[in-house]
């Protein structure tokens, strides 16, 4: 099987560049997409068909397969998401495709235009990135599905891949159970 090209990152090549002034509609704003699972490529690709202005940040993956053979893929830093700039119009477009769980309204702008450029810079310095989990080590979460729903703890330590472990306070006691960042939410302060 021929290794395809990796996707472009962003539409238009230039969104970044602080020379460049990207084709950004005045009366548009950036939202935030979460498309169902290994859609996020294909979601980007319909989107620059219509010239819609997008970032999906994108790292070099590498696995190894049960018979020892060494993989590699690119795949979204944050999977499941991208991000797009436009206009109600834009957001209809999006939302065509049927690849998508949300789309997301961004209250705050200027914040996350200020994440997504450090983000690019991050991913160009040629360094290795490597995605984050969403709930980091110290932070109170809610467990929000399964038999334990409703139980809030705190994340002590993360152990392979997604999981991690959270301490339950249960009678002043706690308790440890593996969780997937799916199955609970940050509880604010």
């Amino acid at each position: 099987m021929p290794i395809l090209p990796a996707e472009p990152d962003c539409h238009p090549p230039d969104l970044w560049d602080e020379a460049a002034s990207a084709p950004l509609k005045p009366d548009g704003a950036w939202w935030c997409v979460h498309a169902k699972p290994r859609q996020e490529k294909a979601t980007a690709r319909e989107l620059r068909q219509h010239g819609v202005v997008y970032y999906l940040p994108q790292v070099l993956h590498e696995s190894q397969t049960p018979q020892g053979r060494r993989t590699r893929s690119v795949v979204p830093l944050f999977a499941g998401y991208l991000f797009f700039h436009g206009d109600a119009h834009d957001r209809l477009v999006a939302l065509r495709g049927h690849r998508l769980v949300s789309v997301l309204e961004v209250s705050d702008q200027d914040r996350l235009v200020r994440d997504l450029r450090q983000v690019h810079q991050m991913l160009s310095s040629g360094l290795p990135v490597c995605p984050e989990p969403m709930m980091p080590v110290g932070a109170r979460v809610r467990i929000a599905t399964g038999p334990l729903m409703g139980i809030i703890g705190t994340v002590i330590r993360r152990g392979n891949r997604d999981q991690f472990v959270a301490v339950v306070q249960f009678l002043g006691r706690g308790a440890t159970v593996d969780l997937q960042d799916w199955q609970v939410e940050q509880v604010r302060l």
